[in-house]
């Protein structure tokens, strides 16, 4: 009887978004307490290839907030959303 030898090869891949505005604004978020950058919806729409109604059910999963009164998204929370959902798919978790 011969010995096999088995190879097992593993490939990871990594993505990194990068978005950038003329009119990036700071603007401060309550639930992080700190200065953050705001994004529209229309911007992640775009740029996630989200839909409105995916952004919607999000905030109301508390995945990611809305920053005071404004209609704009806490950039701080859409960077915990997609690490901890990266991080779930690393693992084998729900997508």
């Amino acid at each position: 009887m011969t010995n096999k030898k088995r190879t097992e090869i593993t490939v990871e891949t990594h993505q990194v978004t990068i978005i950038r505005t003329r009119d990036a604004s700071m603007v401060y978020c309550e639930v992080c307490r700190a200065n953050v950058r705001v994004f529209s919806p229309p911007q992640i729409v775009s740029v996630f290839h989200l839909n409105f109604e995916e952004i919607k059910q999000l905030f109301l999963d508390d995945q990611i907030h809305f920053v005071g009164l404004t209609e704009t998204i806490c950039g701080n929370s859409l960077t915990d959303y997609f690490e901890t959902k990266r991080i779930k798919n690393k693992k084998g978790a729900i997508q």
